[in-house]
């Protein structure tokens, strides 16, 4: 299991114990511990409590770094007493540099955002960089992947066959960059994505000025057809399904419009 496939698997447990033992289902130092021996094959030792990783012996894997050293993906960042009420904390950088970790972002659940919380006191760096799964060498992904060449109806191999990353968290952040909203891996949202994919760019209408709440009027006013049956198709191709012309749905389509992301 390399770094993504620890995130998506972590993610999908929602809240994980201790390997091997299954105990203290929930805390920080649990997930890291999941990490070490998912990972690295790290048997379970107890370490002390989150902020004892700074100063107890660490497995061999592991190299212990300065906090002004600057964090890359895998990176285990180890936090004093002033967090976990009196017990510290420890959290991670995902694959995609999010800060990943239990009982933190979420209560007694996993969770990530994008920055790490503030005053971490060390790093802790994995010696094995291979381990991570992590290919130095390639770009950062900033531009769309293009699929206009996949035959198929998976998105997880579709993105591979460019050589894309298909974890959950990157075609959740995909889904956002395509219009697509509150992205939960639905085969629906999963098909869309392909279909957007499968054009060499996506284009947006141009953001609108306007301070109403009608997404007729609204797209009148940059002579789009606001009628309700190219509301319809607007509204297939920005994923929202069986579209009704209800309240919610014309917000929808109107702060992607005001916002510069609605899809053409």
């Amino acid at each position: 299991m390399n770094l993504a496939e620890f995130g998506d698997w972590a993610l999908a447990q929602k809240s994980v114990a201790n390997p091997q033992v299954n105990t203290y289902k929930g805390q920080c130092v649990s997930l890291i511990q999941q990490y070490l021996y998912r990972v690295f094959g790290v048997p379970y030792k107890a370490r002390g409590n989150a902020k004892d990783w700074e100063r107890n012996p660490l497995p061999d894997v592991l190299e212990k770094l300065s906090n002004t050293v600057a964090l890359q993906e895998g990176d285990i960042l180890v936090y004093g007493s002033n967090y976990g009420g009196g017990y510290g904390h420890v959290a991670l950088m995902d694959v995609h540099m999010k800060f990943f970790d239990q009982n933190g972002v979420k209560k007694l659940e996993v969770g990530y955002q994008d920055k790490p919380f503030s005053g971490y006191v060390c790093i802790l760096r994995p010696k094995n960089q291979e381990a991570l799964g992590i290919n130095k060498n390639t770009t950062t992904e900033t531009s769309l992947p293009n699929l206009a060449n996949y035959t198929g109806y998976s998105i997880v191999e579709g993105l591979n066959s460019v050589g894309y990353d298909s974890s959950y968290a990157s075609r959740k952040e995909l889904a956002q960059k395509l219009g697509i909203s509150n992205y939960s891996g639905t085969a629906e949202q999963n098909l869309k994505m392909i279909e957007l994919l499968k054009g060499s760019t996506v284009s947006y209408y141009p953001a609108v000025n306007y301070s109403g709440n009608s997404i007729v009027e609204a797209l009148k006013t940059i002579n789009v057809d606001s009628s309700y049956a190219n509301r319809k198709q607007i509204a297939i191709k920005n994923g929202i399904t069986n579209y009704a012309g209800t309240a919610s749905q014309n917000t929808e389509l109107l702060n992607k419009l005001k916002a510069g992301v609605l899809i053409k």
